[in-house]
């Protein structure tokens, strides 16, 4: 199975899952699956290797970047950033 067909097969879940829940959802909630990719997906699945602890270095390799500053950049430092962001709105007692 080539990259390719496999990328068209995650695709048409999304689809459908889209289509699925647009019957049960608000069109806004459906529309996240709608614009879901390969891409999202990689993206997601490495940053929920990232909260729950993963060794930067086995995710950039798994993730085939060259460098672990890319992997740090991209996954480590926007979720920081994200964490930071959320607590700027948080009510101090």
């Amino acid at each position: 199975m080539s990259s390719r067909h496999l990328r068209r097969l995650v695709q048409e879940v999304f689809d459908c899952a889209y289509t699925n829940m647009r019957k049960t959802q608000t069109e806004t909630r459906a529309m996240k699956l709608k614009e879901a990719s390969t891409h999202w997906l990689r993206h997601t699945g490495a940053s929920m290797e990232i909260e729950r602890g993963r060794a930067l270095k086995d995710l950039s390799e798994d993730l085939g970047h060259a460098s672990m500053a890319t992997t740090d950049t991209v996954y480590v430092q926007s979720e920081n950033k994200k964490r930071a962001e959320s607590g700027k709105a948080r009510k101090v007692n």
